[in-house]
């Protein structure tokens, strides 16, 4: 196919295309925008469709969109294909007229070219951006080209203010003080003539000015009390109270909600400032206190509740700012000056006990208070409503700004807002229970208790408390579900923080109660979420709950059946494994039926990721507590361990599968044919690395360890293959794991059945530094060469040998014995003392050498892994540690994986060894070899207290 120019008609019949409703004209579209779009004038020509009198509406969108995603390719000078000085003057010349565009989708989409472009333009290379739209601004006859003008300085504004370089700041600033003078005084005008005909005409500029207002104040000033910025602040604040007045006499109803977005846009520009500048703003709290409370409570009901939302917020951030509170600087011991005792002063002048009460009544009555949809919520998704109010995120969910400001409040203010709260509950129990408000109203005091529980600490008696809650529950009401739960919540919060501990076995007996089928399954869900937090408590003791335990499980199934959302079983899932982890290996009995349900809830689950990472948890936690009838679980786990491994697209529960993978493996009792076959699954993960690294060489290892015939001789190659690639790659901690994979092959099968090792000893011996940079790698090269001579010191030489390098030996001895401190275990030191002595033996030339620090390590050795008995006789501690063969050691641990590693220690050579008898064989076969004149020579060189403990060893 022949290159293609780029031209308007080209470019036009290729937008008009990618418009098109025929899927084969819009492929074919796109084909040859990805064609034109690295030739130089294509995106000027783009830049001219969206701006075109005669082009239609659809295409002027595609074209701006399409001019919008070069514009974010090839903008960047360093970009590839990126666009000539000559195109991009062109487009910032023809994108300056954008505001002639009547179409919003297209303004809109050009709207987003500008702030790209002035992200990487604006001013250095875009000087005449701002000065253009100003013009257009002060000379226009249209009122909506003005209006998109402001838009368009606003867009730049927001984009320049996000920018966090140094010189980006400094240009922020600069042009800041060139254009806020003209905004400022912009916004006074549009404000004037709103005030004198309130129309979205002159509503809308405000706004925007407003809004490119709050960005400079907030990011283009260093200093806030210079004149111009403070003039402008206390503009906007001397005229917020009567803006908010102003709005309450408007009926227009759009109008209205053009006024609210302005307030809102206030409210931003006070929290702003006061969290930037926290000090300066301090002389103007209480004009923005006196603000803030209007617009949250007493003119609340004819607003819109984001804006109150908001204004709750800025009180909150009043309240919680240490320069207007002397009691948390002396608390942080900081300097309280003369200042920030004003501010405080004036706080709390404002917040005085009979307007704290007012507040905390009405966020109580008003924005806690269950609303008609809550409740119509509660009857027809009751599973989305049980776990609703723990998503309220955002900063303009009334509920949740309402909680915060409470929480402050009390925190603040504790000495009056807590005793009033222990008040308000104590009313509660005058009040009708037949009634919905005045139980709607209970239920919202109840709430309080749990968002501010450890402010009410010392003001609740929380066991006296709870006898009335319990009679309270049993009360047969029209509305006694809305209560139920939240005293179950009440409950569930309580417990975890001041209820005694002989009251924790009525709380399981009340959750389990009200978790019977009986009952609302949004009480049954928020009494499973109770338990589940009793039974979390740093206090909970394990057999005081044994009583509950199969009651608990049977109504945990129960609920798991009858819930439809995957939601609702991940927490009763939760539930289910904090009891696991409460309770360990007293649920064992009771954990049939939940084993029976997993696959189910597996198949139900296909859609659902953190579902099914919830079922594998669970799994793992029950593998734990079954021990070795984790083989229970097999049926369960060899399919979903297929899947996770070789199947998930995505990965996601990678992570999940090869931990319950591992757990599966230490307490499998015997090797099976599935853990074999899983093992070819584990090689693409080897090449993964990053986290489940750690985890699969654990793998390995313990599967060697299961079942060392059938693993090694088929797999053996493989790991070792694997092993040889990682290696080099790997540091620290993997290095080891590496390490004790090779220990596992050398110590499980008899030496005929070994694989090629070679490659792997290779790599572990090229790099010497590799003993003296991590103590662990250290020790565990160490080991391996200690077993390769004891098990056959002619592979050893063969293995030395065929580096071609005579000092080889020599080296490793030197770092070997020099190195030796860094062992840890008597087992370490006594293995290196067997293994340096046989290789002594068998080439006596090494001594030579190294005869005063062998000597030395000889005698570290004996020193560490032998004691004197009380009769004054020296023995071997670790011959008396396995000594007994039902010693703890071997038999002990809490998993079958342990008692194999304990087995397999107590046969090592070492546990058979007695070091004394050894050392005193071992050296009258050296003298011999050496010659009684040569060793004398080379004694005469060690330390005299080294050679008096060894002649006292060897006495």
């Amino acid at each position: 196919m022949e290159e293609q120019e780029c031209t308007v008609e080209l470019t036009t019949q290729a937008v008009m295309a990618a418009c098109s409703p025929d899927y084969t004209q819009v492929k074919q579209a796109e084909r040859i925008i990805h064609k034109l779009e690295v030739k130089p004038g294509f995106h000027p020509i783009l830049a001219e469709m969206s701006l075109g009198a005669n082009v239609p509406d659809d295409a002027k969108r595609m074209a701006a969109i399409c001019l919008k995603n070069g514009v974010t390719k090839f903008w960047r000078s360093m970009s590839p294909n990126a666009l000539c000085k000559e195109d991009k003057e062109r487009i910032k010349e023809i994108i300056l007229g954008a505001h002639n565009v009547e179409k919003k989708e297209v303004f809109d989409q050009l709207l987003e070219v500008v702030g790209k472009v002035s992200r990487y333009d604006f001013p250095r290379n875009w000087p005449n951006f701002i000065p253009s739209l100003l013009q257009v601004i002060g000379n226009s006859p249209s009122e909506d080209q003005k209006i998109r003008a402001l838009t368009m300085i606003y867009k730049v504004v927001k984009m320049l203010s996000t920018k966090r370089l140094s010189a980006d700041k400094k240009g922020f600033r600069e042009t800041t003080e060139a254009i806020f003078p003209i905004i400022g005084q912009l916004w006074e005008n549009y404000l004037r003539l709103f005030n004198s005909q309130p129309t979205l005409a002159y509503l809308q500029p405000s706004c925007i000015c407003l809004k490119i207002i709050r960005s400079m104040l907030t990011y283009g000033f260093e200093d806030m009390s210079v004149q111009l910025p403070k003039s402008c602040l206390e503009a906007v604040l001397n005229m917020c109270v009567s803006q908010l007045e102003h709005r309450l006499t408007i009926s227009d109803q759009a109008v209205c909600q053009l006024y609210d977005k302005y307030l809102l846009v206030i409210i931003k520009v006070m929290i702003n400032v006061q969290e930037k500048f926290p000090e300066f703003y301090g002389q103007y709290i209480l004009v923005t206190l006196d603000f803030a409370y209007k617009v949250g409570f007493q003119y609340a009901e004819l607003l819109e509740m984001r804006l109150v939302a908001r204004a709750l917020h800025l009180l909150s951030g009043i309240m919680l700012c240490e320069t207007y509170d002397v009691f948390k600087l002396n608390n942080r011991g900081k300097n309280v000056s003369s200042i920030s005792i004003k501010f405080t002063e004036d706080r709390n002048s404002f917040f005085t006990a009979e307007r704290l009460k007012d507040m905390c009544v009405k966020c109580i009555s008003k924005y806690l208070k269950m609303s008609e949809f809550e409740l119509r919520n509660w009857q027809e998704s009751p599973e989305e409503f049980a776990f609703e109010e723990t998503r309220h995120v955002s900063l303009f969910n009334i509920k949740a700004a309402s909680e915060h400001f409470l929480l402050n409040m009390t925190a603040t203010f504790q000495e009056i807002v807590c005793p009033y709260i222990v008040e308000l509950i104590k009313e509660c129990a005058q009040h009708d229970r037949s009634n919905m408000e005045t139980v709607l109203m209970i239920d919202s005091i109840y709430s309080v208790t749990v968002t501010c529980s450890y402010d009410l600490f010392d003001h609740i008696d929380i066991d006296g408390w709870f006898a009335t809650l319990v009679q309270e529950l049993a009360q047969e009401t029209p509305y006694c579900s809305i209560l139920r739960r939240r005293i179950l919540e009440v409950i569930g919060r309580w417990v975890t923080i001041k209820l005694s501990q002989d009251k924790h076995t009525a709380v399981y007996e009340v959750c389990l109660q009200y978790m019977s089928g009986s009952q609302d399954l949004v009480v049954r869900l928020t009494a499973a979420s109770a338990l589940k937090a009793a039974v979390s408590d740093f206090a909970f003791y394990p057999p005081s709950y044994s009583p509950y335990l199969e009651v608990t499980m049977q109504q945990l199934y129960t609920l798991l059946r009858e819930v439809e959302e995957c939601e609702s079983r991940v927490k009763i899932l939760e539930v289910v494994n904090s009891i696991i982890d409460g309770c360990g290996k007293q649920i064992v009995d009771f954990v049939d039926p939940l084993i029976g349900w997993l696959p189910g809830l597996w198949g139900v689950a296909t859609d659902h990721a953190m579902l099914q990472s919830q079922l594998l948890t669970t799994a793992r936690k029950l593998s734990r507590c079954l021990g070795s009838m984790s083989v229970k679980l097999y049926g369960f786990t060899d399919p979903v361990l297929k899947y996770v491994l070789t199947q998930d697209p995505e990965m996601i529960l990678l992570e999940d599968g090869i931990t319950l993978w591992l757990q599966l493996l230490e307490n499998a009792p015997c090797g099976t044919p599935s853990f074999v076959q899983m093992f070819e699954w584990l090689y693409p993960l080897l090449q993964l690395g990053s986290d489940s690294l750690k985890t699969s060489l654990l793998i390995i290892e313990c599967t060697i360890l299961l079942d060392p015939p059938a693993i090694i001789s088929r797999y053996g190659a493989g790991i070792v293959s694997a092993c040889v690639t990682l290696y080099p790659e790997v540091v620290g901690e993997a290095k080891v794991l590496i390490n004790n994979i090779l220990l596992a092959i050398i110590k499980t099968v008899p030496r005929d059945q070994w694989p090629d090792l070679t490659p792997l000893l290779h790599v572990l011996l090229k790099n010497l530094d590799e003993f003296s940079d991590y103590s662990k790698v250290l020790t565990t090269n160490i080991n391996v060469l200690c077993y390769l001579i004891l098990l056959d010191l002619t592979y050893f030489n063969n293995l030395i040998a065929s580096f071609n390098n005579k000092n080889l030996l020599k080296n490793i001895l030197e770092i070997w014995t020099s190195k030796a401190e860094h062992f840890y275990q008597m087992e370490q030191h006594k293995l290196s003392l067997i293994a340096l002595l046989t290789l002594s033996t068998f080439n006596p030339e090494i001594v030579s050498h190294h005869f005063v620090s062998i000597m030395n390590l000889i005698e570290r050795a004996v020193r560490k892994c032998t004691d004197v008995d009380d009769k004054g006789n020296r023995f071997d501690c670790i011959l008396r540690k396995h000594s007994s063969p039902g010693d703890d050691f071997i038999t002990g641990g809490e998993t079958e994986d342990y008692k194999r590693r304990g087995i397999l220690e107590a046969a090592d050579l070492i546990a058979k060894i007695d070091t004394i008898t050894f050392l005193r064989a071992k050296f009258a076969e050296l003298q011999r070899a050496v010659g009684p004149e040569l060793f004398t020579k080379l004694s005469s060189g060690v330390d005299r207290e080294v050679t008096d403990k060894l002649s006292s060893y060897l006495a």
